[in-house]
């Protein structure tokens, strides 16, 4: 039995799609279906979209445009970007290329989105170090949704611009809104890991059509169309015409996809309800409809999760350990606001150490997600981890 983590899922319809981008010529950014997935996804998303080469070049940009629109110089000021200290190194990436200081956070223990309480505590912390919090970017972990209404009353609190961090969390929603939806700008990630893929890319949403036209001129090169005449700096950040034909064909599967997973989160679900005296699965923000991207436990019990990942993959069930704490990292810190990391950031430990990520490819089989679920639960009533 094949089982897959985190695999795309491709078939005849994308290269269809691929196959006709080819034989029209348009192949790079200047082809007709980048233009399609703009309006298509503006659709979707109720706004304006551009189309990126990538979720790390939409959150980039989405940065980069912010500092113009909003006059701030990180050349001048110190300028920080509240970050949960759980997430892909992207976020946090984004906030350097545009010369602006990452301020990690702790995220919630069961959520495992940021955790708002922390972020308060991180600002003020900021504040007395000389660095003034501009930004702040929720990253919906794994597919769930953030507290929305607790990141809009930090934002208003302390004069905040939101950048949603959507790269793993297109489809979910919180109170029935699509997340990547709530911020000034939403970024999205289409890499070929996530619920829908165009190999690379993404986009970035704005309810500003004016802002959306900009940042689209940004990601080509700010290039006057009828000349090589640039006036602004540039970035080769926009999508092609063959990701785009990947990305329209996967569209037309979205909600087939998202249903599957569900169907998954409801096997293991149903399997672990039995021994939540020993873990948890991360848990649904209320009021939201995650997309369980990637389905993830958390085991109470202090177990060797190194261990279980390496027995599991024994048996060809392949898993990923959380996300590494970015403010333990060595490169991030010389940016650190606090004095003791392990109890400023405690939860982000503990999920490192006792969380990992399961099977939830759309590629699996329902008999699959069980096989899985099954081995775990064997593996933990025998004490072999």
């Amino acid at each position: 039995m094949k089982i897959y983590l985190d695999n795309c899922n491709l078939g005849e319809l994308e290269k269809k799609y691929v196959l006709e981008a080819i034989d029209s010529g348009f192949i790079s950014t200047r082809g007709p279906l980048v233009k399609k997935v703009e309006e298509v996804f503006s659709g979707y998303l109720g706004g304006y979209v551009a189309a990126t080469y990538s979720g790390t070049a939409a959150l980039s940009l989405s940065l980069r445009y912010s500092l113009k629109k909003y006059n701030l110089d990180p050349l001048k000021e110190k300028i920080g970007v509240i970050i949960p200290a759980i997430t892909f190194a992207a976020t946090s990436h984004a906030a350097l290329y545009n010369n602006l200081i990452p301020i990690f956070c702790d995220i919630d223990k069961y959520t495992l989105n940021l955790d708002p309480n922390s972020a308060a505590k991180a600002i003020e912390l900021a504040k007395s170090k000389g660095i003034s919090v501009k930004f702040i970017m929720p990253v919906h972990l794994y597919g769930n949704p953030c507290d929305m209404d607790e990141i809009l009353k930090l934002s208003k609190d302390y004069d905040l611009i939101i950048i949603e961090d959507a790269a793993e969390s297109l489809g979910s929603k919180y109170k029935d809104i699509l997340t990547g939806t709530f911020g000034e700008f939403g970024a999205f990630s289409f890499n070929a890991n996530k619920v829908i893929t165009a190999s690379s890319g993404g986009i970035i949403f704005s309810k500003n059509e004016k802002d959306i036209e900009y940042i689209r001129f940004l990601s080509l090169q700010a290039r006057i169309e009828s000349e090589y005449y640039h006036t602004d700096l540039g970035y080769n950040y926009r999508m092609t015409n063959i990701e785009a034909a990947i990305l329209l064909a996967q569209f037309e599967k979205l909600e087939y996809f998202l249903s599957l997973k569900k169907n998954f989160y409801k096997i293991y679900y149903e399997y672990f309800k039995n021994y939540f005296d020993i873990l948890y699965l991360q848990k649904d923000t209320n009021n939201s409809i995650p997309n369980y991207w990637l389905i993830t436990i958390i085991f109470k019990n202090k177990i060797d999760i190194a261990n279980l990942k390496a027995k599991l993959n024994d048996i060809n069930i392949p898993t990923r350990r959380i996300f590494y704490p970015l403010p333990l990292m060595e490169f991030y810190k010389k940016y650190q606001i606090v004095d003791n990391l392990e109890d400023f950031y405690k939860n982000s430990i503990y999920i490192y150490n006792y969380g990992i990520n399961l099977p939830s490819s759309t590629k699996n089989t329902s008999e699959s997600i069980e096989y899985t679920a099954k081995k775990i639960i064997e593996l933990i009533s025998k004490n072999k981890i």
